[in-house]
C-alpha cells in the first residue's frame, strides 16, 4: 500500500472572462503558470481519505504561499499528520514529508502563446516513519504551461523527479505528466478536472524496496471537483479522485488570501 500523494500545485487567483475562479494549493496537483501577485499570501488546509481494497489512509496537508514579485512565487507544503491504515500489515501514523516549491513565470500569456514557467521542487524527509516517507530527499523540475480558452483555463506539465535513495534500495527517477482544466460557471462557484500520471520509482519485482514501501508504482490519476467562493479572500473546494490501482481518494480543504 502506498502513501496518498499529496497535491503540489501552484495556487493563484484566476481570472477567466471577468471570472474569478480559485485555483488553491491543494485543489489540484497540477502546476499552473499564474503565480501570486507580489507581497500576497495565501494559505490552504486540507483532509484527504483515501480507500482501496488494501486499506485506507488519511492526511492533513497545509500550504503557504507567497508572491516574491510579480513573477515569482514560493510555497512550503507541509502534512501535519497522516494515518495509513492496511487491512494487513503494520500501520503508521505521524507527520509527514514536506515540500518547498519555488515558481517562475517567464513568458506571461498572449493571443498567440501561453503563459510559461518552471518550477523547482525540493521534497525534504520530515517523516518519522518509513511507512510514510522515504527518509531521503527528492528534487523535481518542472515546465509548465497555462492558457485560456474562453471560460476555461487550462494547465500542463511535464517534470521531472530525481529520487532519494537509501543505501541497498534500488529506485528509478520519475517522469511526470499533468493536465487540468478549471471551469467559471459563475462568480461564485467553479467546476475543475485533470488527469495525471508518472512513471514508477519502485520495479514491482524488486524485493529491495520492501524497507521503503511509500516508494510509489506507476500512477494515473483522474480527479473531478468544485469550488466555492465563500468571500473574495476565501474559497472552499471539494475533489474526488481516482487512480489505476482502484482506490478513491475524497480531498476537501479552505484557502485563504491575504495581501
Amino acid at each position: 500500500m502506498k502513501c496518498i500523494a499529496m497535491p503540489t500545485v501552484v495556487g493563484t487567483m484566476v481570472v477567466v472572462m471577468g471570472v474569478p475562479c480559485t485555483v488553491s494549493a491543494q485543489m489540484l496537483e497540477t502546476e499552473t503558470a499564474r503565480v501570486l501577485d507580489a507581497h500576497v499570501l495565501e494559505m490552504s488546509s486540507g483532509f484527504e481519505f483515501q480507500h482501496s481494497s488494501e486499506g485506507s489512509e488519511s492526511a492533513i496537508p497545509f500550504a503557504f504561499e507567497y508572491g516574491l514579485d510579480h513573477n515569482l512565487e514560493f510555497m512550503l507544503e507541509p502534512v501535519a499528520y497522516t494515518a495509513i491504515r492496511p487491512h494487513m500489515g503494520p500501520h503508521a501514523t505521524g507527520p509527514g514529508d514536506m515540500e518547498a516549491t519555488l515558481t517562475y513565470c517567464f513568458l506571461h500569456e498572449t493571443a498567440s502563446r501561453p503563459a510559461l514557467a518552471t518550477a523547482f521542487e525540493v521534497k525534504f524527509p520530515t517523516a518519522n516513519n518509513s511507512l510514510i516517507g522515504s527518509g531521503e530527499e527528492d528534487f523535481t523540475g518542472y515546465l509548465i504551461a497555462s492558457r485560456k480558452f474562453g471560460r476555461v483555463d487550462t494547465h500542463f506539465n511535464v517534470s521531472y523527479t530525481h529520487v532519494g535513495r537509501t543505501e541497498g534500495v534500488h529506485l528509478n527517477n520519475t517522469l511526470g505528466l499533468a493536465l487540468a482544466g478549471v471551469y467559471g460557471v459563475s462568480e461564485k462557484l467553479s467546476l475543475f478536472s485533470e488527469v495525471l500520471g508518472s512513471t514508477a520509482a519502485a520495479n514491482e519485482n524488486d524485493s529491495s524496496t520492501s524497507t521503503t514501501p511509500e516508494a510509489a508504482g506507476g500512477e494515473l490519476v483522474g480527479t473531478l471537483g468544485a469550488a466555492w467562493n465563500i468571500q473574495s479572500a476565501a474559497s472552499f473546494y471539494l475533489g474526488v479522485s481516482y487512480d489505476n490501482n482502484n482506490a478513491v481518494l475524497i480531498h476537501p480543504g479552505l484557502t485563504i488570501g491575504v495581501r
